[in-house]
Formats: C-alpha cells, sequence, structure tokens
C-alpha cells in the first residue's frame, strides 16, 4: 500500500496562515489591550459618577448570578467572550430585515459595548464588540467579567449596576435580596423600562417567568423549585 503525502504547498500554507493569524492576534492584544486593561477602574469611574458603589461578587447572591448568565448569556462559563451560534443567528435576521435590533452579544461583548463602544447600532460596531470580548477574555477572569458587568449594567431609574437596581426597586442591599427579587432583576438588562415592576408590574412579572424557564433550561432550577420562587411576593420599593 503507497503511503499518501500530504503536498508540502499545504503544510507551507497552514504554516503561513497560523503565522498571520498569531501575529494578527498579537497585533489586536497591542492595540487594545492598553484599554481593556482600565475596564475595571472604567466601571469604578461609571458607578460614581451616578452615585452608586461598586459591589464585589461575593456580595450578589449566586441565584442573581445565575438569573442573569441564563438569561443573557447561557453558554457564559465555557466561551471565548462571543458565542458564534448567537452571533450567526442575530445577523442573519439583522441582514434579512435590514436592521440590527437582534442581539445576539454575550455578557463579555455587552460589558465591551457599554465600556468600550458607541451605542451606534452597525455591522462595524459588532465586529469591534467581538474582538474586544475576546480580548477581554483574555485578559480577565469569567468572575471579573461578570462582576464588572454586574456593577455597570443600566438597569432603570438612573441605576446602573445591581447594588444602585436593589435599592431603587427593593429598598435593600443586593446580598438580601429574596431569590423572587434576583429573578425580577435579571430580567432588566434587556428592558429596563419595559419590564420595569414599579411602573409595568405584568410586563416583570411575565418577564420574571421567562427568566425562571431559563434557569430551568440551564440546570439551576427544576421546575418545581421556579414555581415556589414565582409565588414568593416582590417586596417592591413602592
Amino acid at each position: 500500500m503507497k503511503r499518501k503525502f500530504i503536498p508540502a504547498r499545504f503544510v507551507i500554507a497552514v504554516i503561513v496562515l497560523v503565522g498571520v493569524g498569531w501575529m494578527g492576534w498579537q497585533l489586536l492584544l497591542a492595540r487594545t489591550g492598553p484599554a481593556v486593561r482600565l475596564l475595571p477602574a472604567m466601571v469604578h469611574q461609571r458607578l460614581a459618577a451616578h452615585g452608586g458603589v461598586y459591589v464585589p461578587l461575593s456580595e450578589i447572591p449566586a441565584m442573581l448570578r445565575q438569573a442573569v448568565v441564563a438569561t443573557e448569556d447561557a453558554s457564559f462559563w465555557t466561551n471565548p467572550g462571543i458565542d458564534p451560534k448567537g452571533i450567526a443567528r442575530s445577523l442573519l435576521v439583522d441582514i434579512a430585515t435590514a436592521s440590527f435590533q437582534q442581539g445576539g452579544s454575550t455578557i463579555t461583548q455587552q460589558l465591551a459595548r457599554d465600556m468600550l463602544l458607541n451605542p451606534r447600532k452597525t455591522l462595524w460596531r459588532k465586529a469591534k464588540e467581538m474582538l474586544l470580548a475576546l480580548v477581554i477574555t483574555r485578559y480577565y477572569s469569567k468572575d471579573t467579567i461578570l462582576e464588572m458587568y454586574l456593577n455597570e449594567i443600566y438597569l432603570g431609574h438612573g441605576a446602573y449596576g445591581v447594588g444602585q437596581a436593589a435599592r431603587v426597586y427593593f429598598g435593600e442591599p443586593p446580598q438580601f435580596l429574596t431569590p423572587a427579587q434576583c429573578v425580577m432583576l435579571a430580567g432588566l438588562p434587556r428592558g429596563p423600562s419595559l419590564y420595569d415592576p414599579l411602573e409595568n408590574l405584568q410586563a416583570a412579572r411575565e418577564r420574571q417567568r421567562e427568566v425562571l424557564d431559563n434557569m430551568v433550561d440551564a440546570g439551576y432550577l427544576s421546575p418545581e423549585q421556579a414555581d415556589r420562587i414565582y409565588a414568593q411576593p416582590l417586596g417592591l420599593s413602592r
């Protein structure tokens, strides 16, 4: 039997492609690294500008962390900062509808968009968002990324981060939130005004149910646990 040899030109082409990819990655790190390294300070500054206080991840209930991950980025703990399937799905819809209304952004992409990019929706901004997310994942642990996100995300009524939001909606610091309150907050990033429990309780309750269903799908809760949490009183601040 004759041995099959890989053509030398193919091997050279692969080596060249790998080399170009590596150099491109190093260039990306060099160009974006300085800004990415300032992210923690930027989040602290943003909070301070709006009268907030940074909340360490250890003081944010596990229920709130799990609810946010299940709803905003189910593959957060394993993805490299982007979710290729989610991005492809959202881009196809955006292109087909000639709009930029679809989500598809991971938690890391949202952090990059909120802190490092302008809010204008374009395909170029989406591309930069993805590249920055890859770099952020290179520099920070998943715990640190989630902590920064939970402290910078806008949640309505002038509240940035879960610390301010917990007090606005429930009159409590985040570490004292009930499971039902945690789940309610986790539904706000996608539409703070749309799902505002102080102004639109019915929509907020429907969103709470969606978040609970996401948590069941992700394996954080059983259906019975989700039903018990949904039945809990919310204890709204007004």
